[in-house]
This record gives C-alpha cells, structure tokens and sequence, in this order.
C-alpha cells in the first residue's frame, strides 16, 4: 500500500519537474510572467487518501508556488487525479499486482 509516505515522495517527485519547468518558462517568457497562472496536476492512485490529505496537498502546493514563484494564491490551480491502480505502472507492472505480491 501507498501511504503517505509515499504520497510525499511522489509529490515531491512531481514538484521537482514542476519546479524545473517553471524555470524555464520564467526564463523564456519572461515577459509573459505576469500572466502566467499556475496548474499543479497531482497524481495519485485512488484509495486511501483521505480528503484532509488532499486538502493539504492543494493548500501545500499553492503556498509553495507563492513562496517560491510570488505567484498569487487565487490565481493558481491545483487538480488532484486520482488514477485507478489497474491503470498505473511501476517498473514494468501493474500497482494493483504488485500490491498483490506485497501483501
């Protein structure tokens, strides 16, 4: 099972990549930043996240846009997709087998 432990490190992950694309497009289109609106999409398989926690990770990554980008909270869109494990794959395998296999 992917507990939160979990959650946080593909997260974190996933803010990396954010991060770095952010980056580049503030280099590149400087100009444009202005408009710019933020859109943080997080996924994560479909069980056992509670709505707490998703509202921590939309609260958490806005903040974290607004201390490291100035982007302004109202403007800045978090999606959170919750992806069935039939439909998710971790080196090579199905997460729902390989959950089979842990258990």
């Amino acid at each position: 099972m992917c507990g939160i432990g979990c959650l946080v490190k593909s997260f974190t992950s996933a803010w990396k990549i954010f991060e770095q694309w952010c980056r580049f497009k503030n280099t590149t289109l400087n100009h444009q930043k202005e408009k710019m609106m933020p859109y943080v999409n997080i996924k994560v398989t479909d069980e056992q996240v509670t709505k707490e926690q998703k509202a921590a990770l939309i609260k958490g990554a806005t903040q974290l846009l607004v201390d490291v980008l100035n982007k302004n909270p109202a403007t800045t869109f978090v999606v959170i997709d919750e992806v069935n494990t039939d439909n998710w794959g971790v080196g090579g395998e199905v997460v729902t087998e390989l959950r089979k296999k842990q258990a």
